[in-house]
C-alpha cells in the first residue's frame, strides 16, 4: 500500500514538472517565492526534506506528518526597498487523523508613487500580496509521510485586485535513522490577473534530501525545478550548541545557486535560542547583492 502510494505521489509530481518546464518566463505572484520564515532562510531555503516543524508548510507540507507536538510560528520581516513581509503559522497533530495547519502570509508595499501617462504625479499607491494556506499532512507509515496544502492567493495594486487558488502536493520518505528524501510541488493552480493580462503561478517542483549525524547536526540539500527559470541547487547546515540542560543556540547558514543580484546574494546565515524544547527566537540575515540586505525575526512557541 504505501509503495503503491508512494509511487503514485513521485509520477503526479514528475508529470507536474514535465507540464509545466516547456513554458519558461515570467510568472506572476512572485511573492511565493519569497522565505518569510527566519529557520529556512538562514538554510537557504533547503527545506524540503527537513520534516517536524511547522516552517514544512512552507516548502513540503509532508514535512508536517512529523510534527509531534502543536506549534506556531510568528515572523516579521524587513525587505529590500522598504517592502515588509508579516507571516504566521500553526500546526496541530492528532493521534490518528494527522496534522492539520494553517498560514497567512503578508507582503506589502506603501508610498510608491504613481503618475498618469504624462509623467504627472498623482500621489502614492500601495501594493499588498497575501497568500492563506490550509495544509495537511498524514504519516502512512514510519518511513512515508504524505502532505497537501490549499492556498488562497490574493494581490492588490492601487485599486486593482487579482486572486487565485493554488495547491502544494509532496511527500517525505525516511531512507534511514539519518536520512531523509522530500519531494514537493508547489503552486499548481492556474493564473493570475489582473484586469485582462493574467500570468501563470510560480510553480516550483522540489527534491531534497536531510542528513543528521546526531541530534545537535543537520545537512541538507535541495535540487529546484522552477517554471519561470533556470533549474538551481540550495544548500544548508545547522549545528545546535547545547548549553546546559534545557537550552541551546542553533547556528546556521546555507547558499542557493543562480542569484543574479551581485555581491553575497544566495547567501543565507541565522542564528536561534530554543529554551526547553518549548520557545525560540530565530533570526536571519540574507543578502540580496545590489537590491540591499533583508533581515528576519521569527517567534516559535511549541505547546
Amino acid at each position: 500500500m504505501v509503495r503503491k502510494c508512494l509511487s503514485a505521489v513521485v509520477v503526479l509530481l514528475l508529470m507536474t514538472s514535465l507540464s509545466f518546464s516547456a513554458s519558461k518566463g515570467t510568472s506572476g505572484a512572485q511573492f511565493l517565492k519569497l522565505i518569510p520564515d527566519p529557520r529556512a532562510a538562514a538554510l537557504g531555503g533547503t527545506y524540503t526534506a527537513v520534516g517536524g516543524d511547522i516552517s514544512s508548510i512552507l516548502f513540503n507540507p509532508a514535512g508536517l506528518s512529523t510534527l509531534m507536538r502543536p506549534e506556531a510560528v510568528l515572523v516579521q520581516n524587513n525587505w529590500i526597498q522598504d517592502i515588509t513581509n508579516q507571516y504566521v503559522a500553526f500546526g496541530m497533530p492528532t493521534k490518528s487523523a494527522g496534522t492539520f495547519g494553517i498560514a497567512v502570509d503578508m507582503v506589502n508595499v506603501k508610498d510608491i508613487s504613481k503618475y498618469d501617462n504624462n509623467a504627472v504625479a498623482q500621489g502614492k499607491y500601495e501594493a499588498t500580496d497575501m497568500a492563506v494556506t490550509l495544509a495537511y499532512a498524514k504519516s502512512l507509515s514510519r518511513k512515508f509521510g504524505v502532505g497537501l496544502n490549499l492556498k488562497s492567493i490574493s494581490s492588490k495594486i492601487d485599486d486593482q485586485s487579482a486572486s487565485a487558488l493554488a495547491a502544494d502536493v509532496g511527500a517525505i520518505y525516511k531512507a534511514s535513522r539519518q536520512l531523509d528524501l522530500g519531494l514537493s510541488a508547489q503552486n499548481i493552480g492556474g493564473q493570475i490577473k489582473f484586469i485582462n493580462e493574467g500570468d501563470p503561478l510560480p510553480l516550483t517542483v522540489k527534491l531534497g534530501g536531510a542528513y543528521k549525524p546526531n541530534n545537535k547536526m543537520l545537512l541538507a540539500l535541495d535540487i529546484n525545478s522552477p517554471n519561470d527559470s533556470d533549474l538551481y541547487v540550495s544548500l544548508g547546515a545547522e549545528y545546535r550548541i547545547p548549553a546546559g540542560q534545557k537550552l541551546q543556540f542553533p547556528i546556521r547558514v546555507g547558499y542557493r545557486t543562480g542569484m543574479e543580484t551581485g555581491g553575497l546574494s544566495g547567501l543565507g546565515t541565522g542564528v536561534g535560542i530554543l529554551y526547553n524544547k518549548t520557545f525560540g527566537v530565530d533570526l536571519a540575515w540574507t543578502p540580496e547583492g545590489d537590491l540591499g540586505d533583508s533581515m528576519k525575526f521569527g517567534l516559535r512557541f511549541i505547546f
